[in-house]
């Protein structure tokens, strides 16, 4: 029965780690659709195309990362965690056991949620 138990919590466990995987998709695409709108904006209200520096010059309007959209597409793993502190603190408990607030987070020896005793998950 134990065993059983651990397996449901081991692929809860996964489903987490992809919803925050998905999480960071979402806003790191938010990010790049509102860039793209605020040039459009721009190049409406100036009334002329954009322009880049002549180092971007491979580039053209419209484009957007194409790591995200890689990401997006299923063709590259992984997400954009790392670059967001909520989710990369909710991350780093679901790899450690910790829950989010746990103050081991912050300090490995502040540890408060009981785990270290065997108290906590």
């Amino acid at each position: 029965m134990r065993s059983w138990i651990e397996k449901l919590e081991q692929e809860n466990n996964e489903h987490q780690r992809e919803i925050l995987r998905l999480k960071s998709l979402c806003r790191r695409a938010a990010e790049e659709i509102r860039d793209l709108d605020d040039m459009i904006i721009k190049s409406i209200e100036d009334n002329k195309v954009i322009e880049y520096p002549e180092e971007d010059k491979v580039y053209s309007a419209g484009f957007s990362s194409i790591n995200l959209l890689n990401r997006l597409d299923g063709r590259t793993n992984g997400g954009y965690v790392e670059n967001y502190d909520d989710l990369n603190l909710e991350m780093k408990a679901l790899n450690n056991n910790h829950p989010p607030d746990c103050k081991w987070h912050k300090d490995w020896h502040a540890c408060d949620c009981g785990l270290f005793e065997g108290e906590g998950k």
